[in-house]
């Protein structure tokens, strides 16, 4: 498949509206490509590199395009990828330099359409609205399969190019190597807000409510003495955690697959910042020591395989009701089975006198949705907060001069594959924050002016505010009102950010007890 099909693709996709009419596109360029061509496209799609990250950013792409005249574009999508494969290898001294010299071969190859395109993909900014949800549904079209075995697959397996490849070219057959397994993490199932324990019962009745601890997810898979633990993003955190690698090794069972939280809390038991419980999963060079330093706490609440058994189609009260017959109780998340609200009110009290962050809440026969966020889960919180994307950051006035400081803030708007700009805040962020931030967003930097710098849609932001107004003054017509900083949630994807209906939907609720409070 020559490389020009999928530049043009993406063009059209940028300048259409209608998800059918978009998905139509997507299926058409599958169903012409061949063999591994078809993992490769699946990943370019949606902007993922398959080689993973090459450490490429905006001044080098500058230093390979400079002087370069425009070539014919005659070029394969697997010649693209050994570039970028052999861009994945360079390291260590003068990588820098090597890496420039085999981008500007790779560049030279390219029209200037063809180097528009690489360029948003290697920066992490395409902007074609392609986002998985629709790229799996191209994938079911174009195979004549069903969309929710295609998302199924991906949520087992984690790759949407493998998903893609064995849809087209072995059918359903060749989905069933993306069945739950052992060591192969899951996406997370997600969850929902609601407003206070009314809605939440509203929405489920009777239910399971579990605090909502302010950790890190983690999920453990253990096949008799091996253990491996992987985050929320499935990185594999395994060697940062043995704590938690030698409670897993001692439970009672052949192989299991258990989801939890990890978190870091102060001798009277209350939770030590998120960053802090963080520090454990970063690069550590002496894991004993930092372990010392900081030692985690374990809460788990759900399993999902039990020696041989997979349970995600069971209910909720069935899994939690195994898991805790199996893990030691104060590992077990504290939790209730009520569909009273005053039950509720009280334990989301006890929850918050603890420290955490208020409650799940779980419909009692809820099957595991693995990577889909629903209204089987829902988050009860005491505060607003959204989950939202930094898009640029201006340079500080004051004492916070020559720090990267106000941020503007985005939710993630689902059809277009973008972000809507929602409002600005240099609120809550401590100097250890201003410092932190500055070089991180630097290092993801796109374009930049005397007051701003621009960076990619990748590092995800809680914000805490008071209420939402309509405001003509950004595209998504809300803007926050006394926004502030809680932290950054680095263990968080882009894709993970809340969705602008979400933010709306907010909005709507709040507008709606007002009404009803000045009748």
């Amino acid at each position: 498949m020559k490389f020009e099909e999928i530049v043009e693709a993406s063009e059209r996709l940028r300048n259409t509206a209608g998800k059918k009419t978009k998905v139509s596109i997507l299926a058409d360029l599958l169903r012409r490509s061949r063999g591994r061509e078809t993992c490769l496209l699946a990943h370019y799609l949606v902007g993922s590199i398959p080689s993973g990250k090459i450490g490429i950013g905006w001044k080098t792409i500058q230093n390979a395009i400079e002087g370069l005249s425009s070539s014919d574009g005659n070029i394969e999508i697997h010649e693209v990828q050994r570039y970028l494969d052999d861009l994945s290898q360079i390291k260590g001294a003068g990588s820098a330099q090597r890496k420039t010299r085999t981008l500007r071969e790779l560049f030279g190859r390219l029209k200037e359409n063809q180097r528009a395109f690489l360029t948003g993909f290697l920066l992490g900014e395409l902007r074609q609205g392609a986002l998985e949800g629709l790229v799996l549904e191209a994938v079911a079209e174009a195979s004549s399969l069903s969309s929710d075995l295609i998302r199924q697959s991906f949520m087992f397996s984690g790759d949407i190019g493998l998903v893609a490849e064995a849809a087209l070219h072995r059918g359903k057959e060749g989905l069933e190597q993306f069945g739950p397994r052992i060591f192969q993490p899951i996406y997370p199932m997600l969850a929902s807000p609601a407003e206070d324990p009314e809605e939440a019962i509203g929405r489920l009745g009777e239910a399971g409510w579990e605090y909502k601890i302010d950790g890190a997810r983690i999920q453990v898979h253990k096949n008799n003495g091996n253990i491996r633990i992987f985050t929320r993003q499935l990185k594999e955190v395994t060697d940062s955690l043995p704590e938690i690698a030698a409670l897993a090794r001692a439970l009672p069972v052949g192989e299991a697959i258990f989801e939890g939280e990890a978190i870091a809390l102060r001798p009277d038991g209350k939770p030590l910042p998120f960053q802090t419980t963080m520090r454990r999963f970063g690069r550590i060079r002496n894991v004993e020591r930092t372990r010392e330093a900081i030692p985690l706490s374990s809460y788990f609440f759900d399993l999902l395989y039990l020696d041989g058994d997979p349970l995600f189609t069971r209910g909720y009260r069935e899994r939690f009701g195994l898991l805790s017959s199996i893990m030691p109780p104060d590992h077990v998340i504290p939790s209730i089975v009520t569909g009273d609200e005053k039950a509720a009110s009280e334990f989301l009290e006890k929850s918050l006198e603890a420290g955490h962050e208020g409650l799940m809440a779980k419909g009692l026969d809820s099957s595991y949705a693995a990577g889909q966020r629903g209204f089987q889960w829902l988050k009860v919180k005491r505060a607003h907060t959204l989950d939202l994307v930094i898009l640029a950051a201006e340079w500080g006035h004051g004492r916070r001069q020559g720090w990267l400081s106000n941020i503007h803030l985005g939710a993630r708007d689902p059809e277009s594959g973008r972000f809507v700009m929602l409002g600005k805040t240099f609120k809550g962020l401590t100097d250890r924050m201003l410092q932190w931030m500055t070089r991180k967003l630097q290092t993801i930097e796109v374009d930049r002016d005397a007051y701003t710098v621009y960076v990619k849609p990748e590092l995800v932001v809680e914000i805490a505010y008071s209420d939402l107004q309509e405001s003509p003054r950004y595209p998504g017509g809300l803007a926050l009102r006394f926004a502030r900083v809680k932290r950054f949630r680095e263990d968080k994807k882009p894709s993970e950010a809340d969705t602008i209906q979400t933010v709306w939907s907010a909005f709507q609720a709040a507008s709606g007890r007002q009404q009803e409070a000045g009748m």
